[in-house]
């Protein structure tokens, strides 16, 4: 999968992991997706695919579409939507 992935995706890997995101991950999310607040023990850096991914920092929505980029820094409390078609997100992760 990560030799796919990187023929696919090789501009939006690099770039995520020029920043220096690690365990790069093409991530399906299932539609109409509305988690509840919550934070992550690593920052995340994604590039959406496919869909659109809507992360709520609880001060704005970032409405992220194809080829938009979003980070999420470890322990920001946010919360993620999907729309009726859901979306394909590339994701790295870095850990302090």
């Amino acid at each position: 999968m990560k030799n796919n992935l990187l023929e696919s995706y090789n501009n939006e890997v690099k770039k995520i992991s020029d920043l220096g995101y690690s365990d790069i991950i093409l991530k399906e999310i299932e539609p109409n997706l509305n988690t509840d607040v919550h934070t992550h023990d690593f920052s995340a850096y994604a590039c959406v695919i496919k869909g659109q991914f809507i992360v709520n920092d609880t001060k704005i929505n970032h409405i992220c579409n194809p080829g938009d980029y979003l980070a999420v820094d470890a322990k920001q409390q946010h919360s993620e939507k999907t729309s009726a078609e859901g979306a394909t997100i590339l994701i790295g992760k870095k850990y302090k």
